[in-house]
């Protein structure tokens, strides 16, 4: 009889971790595709659009940075858990903008 192997942790995890930054990278290339578009109906300048794509890359540079330390220091479960809740937290408080 042939026994199925049970799939790792690890294995989870890394999964996880390349579907998070499949998605986080749609979302980079999708905000600047939908800059026209969320321009012309919130009134934003061109200045003002740069400050949107700024306040979009400037956390996620911080974050590349500090994850692997804090992966190692919490372990990658617990970060990822973390990392998923906030960034369903920051997602959910995206669709409440009403401006800049």
């Amino acid at each position: 009889m042939k026994r199925f192997r049970v799939t790792s942790a690890t294995s989870i995890v890394l999964l996880m971790l390349c579907i998070m930054y499949f998605i986080t990278y749609l979302d980079r290339v999708n905000v600047s595709t939908a800059a026209a578009g969320f321009g012309k109906e919130f009134h934003l300048s061109h200045t003002e659009v740069g400050l949107v794509f700024s306040a979009f890359a400037y956390p996620y540079l911080l974050f590349q940075v500090i994850g692997g330390w804090v992966s190692d220091r919490f372990g990658a479960r617990r970060t990822l858990l973390a990392c998923g809740a906030i960034w369903g937290v920051a997602t959910l408080l995206t669709g409440f903008a009403g401006g800049l």
